[in-house]
């Protein structure tokens, strides 16, 4: 249940290291110790702090967390809030941490002590709404011992009115005066013509030109078409100044054949609301090269095979604009879209796209920004990015099949005012924080990279920025740019149930030696055992809670049992606990190897794995709700070695936590389970997840896993547990693996 990460090399250091002399280990089949009481304690002397309990206890960190979740209905409804060790959205497997489901509403506030992994640096919390619309926001664990979330936004929650926050606002469509005056020369015909610098022309409205035309060098010329020019030229060059205009019901295109158009200078084409420049069914005949403050402004329709742009090249569209390919290739290109633009190829080497009503493409590869003003949507098919800067504005949307990021790291990020909502199905990032998600980016997917590493994290994001689990919570209302919009009602009349029961918690590995207080060989497989605590609650109380636990090995020969103490229950609000006792106590079982299906008293699954691992669950039923849960904080969980009946008995706890008040004492350990003699403690615990590892029988646990010498004297390396000398350990993984033949 562990997970296995790749091996960092750490200089190796001997257990040894610890001792304050050669001590001779006692093997685990050490004769039971009948202990004698230790001596009465000085009260006036306090008791000393032991820094290997503290280590490890510092496997996990105790945390009070509070989380205010906006509430649009008043406290008519619950929220549902969980924390979890990963993004639940991205990683199907992610575990909650015990304790921290619960319902909330303004007038039920979300308070919980929790215990954090220390190998978690990121919270992904959880909110589902009352009518099961959810979403997973992730927040930094910060210092401390306590730590507030504020989430906003989540499905119906109103915001802010969906204000223009991004630089897509500063995009100005230029102004055409489309007006010939006066002073012109008329064309039409097949012949050809020679243009003159410093002239306008004007093709009229029911005239063709069919004719090669010579377009002057020196640029300057004006061109009219208010009826039809069918280029025939396979080049034409336009020249600083050389301008042309589509009037109403105009149109240029080509007949047959490929042709290219070079645009430089500050060379323009206009094409006005009713104009045509190329046309649907020969879009594949017409080129056009831009650069040099070239610009395309259209409030027509275009419909061309290609465009590169380069230098301070730019289009501006008002109609409809349909391209098979466009390229940019400087930061200076600009293209703003005000309405329908489909390209379905665009290689973005650089420069800047402002959308701010539709923008479609099969195949989108792109290193420049992009902004998506209020309400726009672009539906980009299959996005490739290194590079990119997306901004979304409030009620924008990206709808898309895959997007893939790598190299140079891309940021999604959304406004201040609103959520945005980012509609992928497939995302794959690679490399070191190759995407960034920032402030209100709603984002939709059904298969996500998973960001398994929290050291070397391919995607970022933050605490705004929300995961759908389903369909995105983002109300867009339909509008002739949106495709539809985005409309999520949820299901159901409302959650008014404020009980809660939580299931698919993180489990806990439990490693016991059972020498004490002996010295024992130090392998920790005298008893390993998983644990998953689930609470039940009705609002912020606890009503009971369920300890599931899979007993996977036992490497004792004595008969070993396992039972736990809830360290702030007072037996007396417990049903069934052991008597006899102040706190609540239960056993769990009194023969490990019984359990596991053995009548003899030989390790069992500290080999290889020959016997399937017995799993049992524990019910504590409160005798009236209690305040908090139960988790790994308060669990004390301990194995017996001799009669667990014994009013006497030999206990073993984790380094850290106390005896029950039926444990033996002993001059040689000290009151949390540290040996005196060697400063070694006899049991300790792992978060776990998807698989457990152990120690083999007979290999010590510094040689099962490397780093564990330097944690255990206070090197910061609470990860240890996921550095495993793959030969030396026996391994789980999950299902549970079938035992060997």
């Amino acid at each position: 249940m562990i997970k296995h990460m790749k091996r960092r090399v750490f200089t190796k250091v001997k257990f040894f290291a610890l001792f304050l002399f050669a001590v001779l280990m006692a093997a685990c089949t050490a004769d039971v110790y009948e202990p004698k009481p230790d001596p009465t304690p000085d009260p006036e002397k306090p008791e000393e702090k032991n820094p290997v309990s503290d280590i490890v206890s510092s496997i996990s960190k105790k945390k009070t967390l509070d989380v205010n979740v906006a509430d649009a209905y008043d406290g008519k409804y619950y929220y549902t809030v969980e924390v979890f060790t990963e993004n639940p959205t991205i990683v199907p497997t992610a575990k909650m941490l015990p304790g921290s489901g619960q319902k909330t509403n303004s007038k039920l506030p979300y308070r919980v002590e929790l215990s954090f992994p220390e190998t978690m640096t990121i919270a992904y919390i959880r909110v589902t709404d009352p009518f099961e619309r959810a979403a997973v926001y992730a927040f930094d664990i910060v210092e401390g011992e306590s730590m507030v979330c504020n989430i906003g936004g989540t499905a119906t929650t109103p915001t802010k009115s969906g204000a223009a926050q991004l630089r897509s606002v500063s995009a100005d469509f230029p102004e055409i005066d489309y007006k010939i005056g006066s002073d012109y020369e008329t064309l039409s015909g097949n012949k050809k013509v020679t243009l003159r610098t410093g002239k306008t022309y004007l093709i009229p409205s029911g005239s063709t030109l069919s004719g090669s035309v010579s377009l002057p060098g020196e640029g300057n010329v004006k061109i009219y078409v208010a009826g039809t020019w069918n280029i025939v030229d396979n080049t034409l060059q336009m020249e600083k100044g050389t301008s042309v205009f589509i009037l109403g019901n105009g149109v240029v295109d080509r007949t047959k054949g490929n042709g290219k158009i070079s645009m430089i200078g500050s060379s323009m084409i206009a094409v006005q609301d009713g104009g045509r420049f190329g046309s649907e069914k020969n879009n594949d005949n017409i080129n056009l090269d831009m650069t040099n403050y070239s610009s395309i402004i259209n409030e027509g329709s275009v419909e061309l095979k290609g465009v590169k742009m380069d230098s301070f090249a730019s289009i501006y569209n008002k109609g409809e604009f349909d391209i098979d390919d466009l390229t940019t290739s400087n930061m200076t290109c600009r293209i703003v879209n005000m309405k329908e633009m489909e390209v379905k190829k665009v290689h973005m080497n650089n420069g800047q796209l402002d959308n701010f009503c539709k923008f479609e493409s099969e195949d989108f590869v792109v290193r420049g920004m992009i902004n998506n003003a209020p309400s726009a949507y672009m539906d980009v098919k299959h996005l490739t990015a290194a590079g990119l800067t997306l901004f979304m504005d409030a009620k924008s949307m990206w709808e898309g099949e895959k997007a893939t990021f790598s190299g140079e790291s891309s940021n999604i990020k959304g406004s201040d005012t609103d959520y945005a909502l980012f509609k992928v199905k497939n995302i794959d990032a690679k490399g070191f924080k190759s995407l960034n998600y920032q402030k209100k980016i709603n984002v939709e997917c059904k298969k996500h990279v998973v960001n398994t590493d929290p050291y070397t994290p391919v995607f970022t994001q933050d605490s705004e920025v929300a995961f759908s689990d389903g369909q995105g919570f983002v109300e867009i209302d339909e509008d002739s740019c949106n495709n539809g919009g985005n409309h999520n009602p949820g299901v159901g009349p409302g959650d008014t149930d404020e009980s809660y029961e939580e299931v698919e918690t993180l489990p806990y590995t439990y490693l016991f030696e059972d020498g004490w207080p002996s010295d024992g060989d130090y392998d920790m497989n005298d008893l390993v055992v998983g644990v998953e605590i689930l609470n039940s609650k009705v609002g912020a109380k606890t009503a009971s809670a369920t300890v599931k636990y899979i007993l996977y090995a036992t490497g004792a020969t004595r008969q070993i049992g396992l039972g736990f103490q809830l360290d702030n229950i007072s037996a007396s609000a417990v049903s069934g606990s052991e008597a006899g006792q102040a706190k609540a106590v239960f056993q769990l079982f009194t023969d490990a190897h019984s359990l596991l299906g053995s009548s003899s008293r030989t390790p069992i699954n500290t080999h290889k794995i020959l016997v399937t691992p017995a799993e049992r669950s524990e019910l504590i039923q409160f005798n009236t709700p209690i305040d908090g849960v139960v988790n790994a904080n308060n669990l004390n969980l301990f194995i017996v070695t001799n009669d667990f009946d014994s009013d006497r008995r030999n206990e073993v706890h984790v380094a850290g936590f106390k005896g029950t008040d039926k444990a033996a004492l002993d001059s040689r350990s000290s009151a949390d389970y540290v040996s005196k003699d060697t400063g070694l403690m006899w049991a300790l615990y792992v978060p776990s997840a998807d698989f457990a590892t152990y120690p083999k029988e007979n290999v010590r646990i510094d040689d099962a896993y490397e780093g564990f010498g330097q944690w255990i004297k206070g090197v910061d390396m609470p990860d240890w547990y996921q550095n495993y000398v793959e030969d030396k350990v026996v391994k789980y993984e999950y299902p549970l693996s079938e035992p060997e033949e």
